[in-house]
């Protein structure tokens, strides 16, 4: 009898950890996760349809993801540009990667060329391999340049040809990326 009683007293005892193991990984799971929920842009109507906008673009090029979808929609808004024309342009410059290099030395996700741009910035301290650095120097440039010249003419000058617009010949760029954003000449 005292067999049968250590016996039921050990499966109580294995039966007490593995519930208190369960309990703690229960409470472990319920805990609030610490990914981008304390965005509060995360939840303006605003941000949301601009990062719906992006993702489809991105979701067309086949490349990308939510968090470049993100931050293509913070660009968006406090640019102004559209969210999917930052999101062709990103698409159709570096297929979404942000450590490309061309041949001609455009660098990153935007494809930024330091020695077009490098009298408006100091390259020496802006990161262009970083994603976010990246695209906001991209979207900065992109934003004058449309501003100055519409949208089909600022891709012109982005595509490697800068603010002269004097150079590599963009119109079929210019026409790819509007094509796969959707927009024309005259929309915003």
């Amino acid at each position: 009898m005292s067999t049968f009683k250590n016996g039921v007293k050990a499966t109580v005892i294995l039966f007490s950890i593995v519930l208190c193991g369960l309990s703690i990984m229960f409470t472990m799971t319920r805990q609030t996760p610490t990914i981008a929920s304390v965005q509060p842009e995360l939840h303006t109507p605003e941000f949301q349809r601009a990062f719906f906008l992006a993702a489809e673009v991105y979701g067309k090029a086949g490349c990308g993801d939510q968090g470049l979808a993100e931050m293509t929609a913070r660009h968006s808004i406090r640019t102004g540009l559209p969210p999917q024309l930052i999101a062709a342009q990103a698409s159709t410059e570096s297929t979404c990667n942000p450590l490309a290099v061309s041949n001609r030395g455009a660098v990153g996700l935007m494809q930024i060329v330091p020695k077009t741009f490098g009298k408006q910035y100091d390259f020496s301290k802006i990161n262009l391999f970083n994603p976010e650095d990246n695209m906001r120097v991209g979207t900065d440039i992109l934003t004058q340049l449309v501003k100055d010249h519409g949208i089909k003419g600022g891709l012109y000058r982005y595509y490697g040809t800068g603010v002269d617009g004097i150079g590599l010949g963009g119109s079929g760029y210019a026409d790819k990326v509007l094509q796969l954003s959707g927009k024309t000449e005259v929309s915003r």
